[in-house]
């Protein structure tokens, strides 16, 4: 994981130096020149969330790279919509930029469809050969020809059950359960091959199911559970690590193409240094999120992923027929 994050430091560093050797004319491309401007950027997690610190560092560098000429505001949990919203305004020219789950994405992306299935992404050393790597950069160009501008890939991370009923030690615990889910067709189904019911809705409504009891649980990263204050309607976290997530920074087109040439670059340069700081930041409160989690009342448990592996082979295989060359190209890569 290291080697990876110190390359993409050093591609910012690189990038940083040609930027400066060009000396970029403004009018290149765009019609931003010297004249001041102002985005916005939402995204449904809280501003302490790893997302949430990881765009108030690409607000920084932003506003540092153009001495502050061009401004961007950032609303945190959901201000500007859910993640539906978001994409759509995106699209639309509403909003200006966004992170969004990988989940959603798929309808601009199909392939990346195949990063959601069980088990598929082994480790976080694995997700960063794939996400910042020629796989990362084969998905961006397939959302971007959707008409969606992909400024790069951050992360959610792995993704664990918590449920209000009773503790999981294996997969017979998880039947029957009423799962809530993103709107996510290879979520919902390893679900429903484990036996529980999967529910996919927005998180507001989400939280109020579980609070109210008309929901069993929901499936999230650590530091997602505990920004989200899951612990306060569920009390058992089973550590099932079932599926890796990435989040997508997007942006309008119609955005984009009000900066120069040199603009751009400052925004990507940005999103990927910001990006990276991000993953720093999601990894080390994954660890001490669990903690945090213990220390609120939460009971944790650790089944065998092999059974989750195993109960859900059958749903892989047949979710994965349509994608099998981008699976066999993730399956290759070296963590």
């Amino acid at each position: 994981m290291k080697k990876r994050i110190v390359f993409a430091l050093a591609a910012v560093m690189i990038l940083s130096t040609v930027l400066v050797g060009c000396g970029t004319d403004s009018n290149d491309n765009g019609s931003s020149g010297g004249e001041s401007l102002s985005f916005n950027v939402g995204h449904v997690a809280s501003e302490t969330s790893p997302v949430g610190e990881g765009l108030t560092k690409f607000k920084e560098l932003v506003e540092e790279k153009t001495d502050g000429r061009i401004e961007i505001e950032v609303f945190h949990n959901g201000q500007l919509g859910a993640e539906r919203d978001l994409i759509e305004g995106v699209q639309l020219g509403t909003v200006d930029m966004a992170i969004a789950n990988q989940g959603p994405m798929t309808n601009f992306a199909p392939s990346l469809a195949a990063a959601d299935l069980p088990y598929l992404i082994k480790s976080y050393e694995h997700a960063d050969a794939i996400f910042m790597g020629e796989i990362g950069e084969m998905f961006m160009e397939e959302i971007d020809s959707a008409g969606i501008k992909t400024l790069g890939f951050w992360e959610s991370g792995f993704r664990n059950l918590t449920n209000s009923k009773r503790a999981v030690d294996g997969v017979a615990d998880v039947e029957g359960l009423k799962i809530r889910t993103m709107e996510n067709q290879a979520h919902q189904g390893l679900w429903r091959a484990l036996g529980a019911d999967p529910v996919p809705m927005s998180w507001g409504e989400a939280y109020t199911g579980m609070q109210q009891g008309a929901l069993d649980g929901q499936e999230n990263p650590l530091s997602v559970i505990l920004q989200m204050n899951v612990a306060e309607v569920n009390d058992n976290l089973a550590i099932t690590e079932h599926v890796y997530a990435s989040v997508v920074f997007i942006m309008s087109p119609t955005a984009w193409e009000k900066l120069s040439a040199e603009d751009q670059a400052i925004f990507e340069e940005a999103a990927l240094e910001a990006g990276v700081y991000e993953r720093e930041v999601q990894r080390s409160m994954n660890l001490s999120a669990l903690e945090d989690l213990e220390a609120l009342g939460m009971k944790v448990t650790y089944p065998d992923k092999q059974e989750f592996i195993d109960a859900s082979q059958e749903f892989k295989m047949s979710f994965g027929e349509d994608y099998k060359d981008i699976i066999e190209q993730i399956e290759a890569i070296e963590e």
